[in-house]
């Protein structure tokens, strides 16, 4: 699927372009439907002029909490500064991936009786999340040693009823510029594709709120659900968000610069 949605690149012309499968992200793979921050997940990028699918897990790793507790999860980069940002820069220079998914959840309603909402594509397929990645630190023998940050811009018309951020989704014909092949060469005409998506090219749906625990994760929490009009309302200028207490629920995209919290054992953000 990937290599069909992603057809032959912005070249043109010819056969679709061939996606390597590390054995390890082949291993791992399973159809998801509830993935957070801390998750694995496969990740596209570009080395040695392939396309190499490899599995990564989602969040960069940000600084220790107080009192040696795990550190916080960057789990998306703003686009408007991630190129300049000491956090993203070595990444957005020499490190950009495509995160591959079928869609992303956002919530919308009050405090307490938030309501997921998945975005997919109008069309059915796939989209292409732009990502960054980077080496992990120090990962034990056995774990996954690669870490991903999905970048984000402002809504677009589809997305904006519910929230203010989305993630960014590159055309197939972009992914080759937005992959580079690791030179760090570039970097300024990949910056210029981070942009919201084209009006129309994302479907709405109301799903499960099921969504909202970590622990479910099948093909249920996609059933259609009811909302009443209000809580589908477009919204007002929103407030910011603080972090959430364990347990909470957290729009994925509200937080500046991408920081999240270290997952808790309940409700978390999620796509």
């Amino acid at each position: 699927m990937l290599e069909a949605s992603l057809g032959a690149g912005a070249a043109g012309g010819g056969p679709p372009r061939a996606v390597v499968a590390d054995p390890k992200a082949a291993a791992l793979y399973r159809p998801r439907y509830n993935i957070a921050p801390s998750t694995v997940h496969p990740v596209l990028r570009a080395q040695g002029g392939r396309r190499e699918l490899v599995a990564a897990t989602w969040g960069f790793a940000g600084r220790f909490a107080r009192g040696g507790a795990a550190p916080s999860l960057l789990a998306n980069a703003r686009a408007e500064s991630a190129r300049t940002k000491p956090t993203f820069r070595g990444a957005f220079a020499a490190h950009r991936c495509v995160v591959p998914a079928d869609g992303f959840y956002e919530w919308t309603g009050p405090k307490g009786a938030r309501r997921p909402t998945w975005f997919h594509p109008a069309g059915g397929g796939l989209l292409r999340l732009a990502g960054l990645y980077q080496p992990a630190k120090d990962p034990e023998p056995g774990e996954i040693d690669v870490r991903f940050t999905i970048l984000t811009t402002e809504a677009s018309a589809d997305v904006a009823p519910v929230h203010d951020r989305m993630p960014v989704l590159l055309e197939a014909g972009d992914v080759d510029l937005w992959l580079g092949d690791g030179d760090g060469a570039d970097a300024e005409r990949a910056e210029a594709l981070l942009r919201p998506a084209p009006r129309g090219s994302l479907a709405a749906r109301a799903v499960s709120p099921r969504v909202n625990s970590v622990g479910l994760d099948d093909p249920s929490l996609l059933q259609e659900q009811e909302v009443a009009a209000e809580t589908a309302a477009p919204k007002a200028s929103p407030p910011k968000v603080a972090a959430p207490k364990a347990g909470g629920t957290l729009p994925l995209f509200d937080l500046d610069g991408g920081a999240v919290p270290a997952v808790p054992s309940g409700r978390t953000p999620r796509r």
